[in-house]
């Protein structure tokens, strides 16, 4: 795993923040796909990657503000918006004093072939002005930000999200990379109280394969199918989807042909996403309505196959639309994309 070069602040001083990505060669066994696109129409401002390396001082560091473009070899990133409420959904609600701070990032792989992954929720915190920091917290937004590998090209779009004292002044985000290894950097920093003129935007423009619904792929002995696609507003009176939003029903197969026991999480390895890069989380709810929902409660035997379905909540006719597969977790490269529409 290598340790890579830093973002540039457009318009702005240079400033480090980088991804871990790796030089794997690995490739996935696909049954069909086509080099993807993935993109919306957007206006965008990011720059691809020639996937070189570059040297700068190991404490270097660098501030930007909402809405203003970091970008460089390997990866770019931008908080496109902030906004402060006391309450998140129906049932969220800051504690009495307290408010929800719901940053919205993008950052975005520019590599052209090399896999990079991120983490929100390790490497970030907010600083008040007092000099108190504040963790994230975990809320249910419908499009929380899903740290991990990002794909050649891949875009993740999502909130972070932090619970501060109401009187909270002159905030800023911080991005700690002075932990990682795989960081030549230390810190970037975010003034969320200022904005710039316009916002910046990273278009998602996918390098890698892109599969279809009825396409297998393989990697290392498992193999993963996704049978069928089908789409639902409500799954009983209990359980309906919210006002512009529908359930997307995936049904799959994973054949796991190894000699060993095989263990999988739909959370950790299994994502829905849209062409801007938003993630949209699998439903509890709902999957606890399907009669044939994915069991992950007991590992693959060597040589068993195990057939379910896994729900998302999606807004109606969101397209495109893709399913993500990481074939491991630990191991960069075993990212699979589905085109579900």
């Amino acid at each position: 795993m290598e340790r890579r070069n830093f973002l540039g602040l457009t318009g702005m001083a240079m400033v480090p923040v980088a991804g871990c990505v790796s030089n794997t060669d690995d490739t996935l066994d696909s049954g069909g796909g086509n080099d993807g696109d993935g993109s919306d129409d957007q206006t965008t401002q990011t720059t691809q990657s020639d996937d070189t390396e570059e040297t700068t001082p190991e404490d270097a560091s660098g501030e930007v503000i909402v809405g203003q473009l970091v970008e460089g070899k390997q990866m770019a990133m931008v908080v496109e918006s902030v906004s402060r409420t006391t309450k998140i959904g129906e049932f969220q609600e800051a504690d009495e004093g307290n408010e929800f701070v719901i940053v919205k990032l993008a950052v975005k792989n520019t590599t052209e072939s090399k896999y990079a992954t991120f983490s929100g929720f390790l490497q970030t915190q907010l600083k008040d002005s007092e000099g108190y920091t504040y963790s994230q917290t975990v809320a249910v937004t419908g499009n929380a930000f899903e740290g991990g590998e990002l794909a050649p090209g891949e875009v993740g779009r999502g909130d972070i999200v932090y619970e501060v004292p109401t009187d909270a002044s002159e905030l800023v985000l911080q991005f700690d990379l002075s932990s990682f290894s795989f960081f030549r950097y230390n810190q970037i920093v975010i003034d969320l109280s200022k904005e710039a003129e316009t916002t910046a935007s990273l278009e998602q423009t996918l390098r890698v394969p892109l599969n279809s619904i009825g396409d297998t792929v393989s990697k290392d002995d498992v193999a993963v199918k996704v049978n069928s696609v089908e789409t639902e507003t409500s799954l009983s009176s209990f359980t309906e989807a919210e006002e512009g939003h529908e359930f997307v029903i995936l049904d799959i197969t994973i054949t796991n042909n190894t000699s060993e026991d095989l263990s999988l999480s739909t959370l950790l390895q299994m994502r829905m996403k849209d062409g801007q890069g938003n993630f949209h989380s699998m439903s509890i709810s709902a999957l606890s309505e399907l009669e044939k929902s994915y069991n992950e409660s007991q590992p693959l035997t060597s040589g068993e196959s195990r057939r379910g379905k896994i729900p998302y909540e999606v807004p109606e006719d969101v397209s495109p639309l893709y399913w993500t597969f990481e074939f491991s977790i630990w191991v960069e490269g075993s990212k699979a994309f589905w085109q579900i529409r």
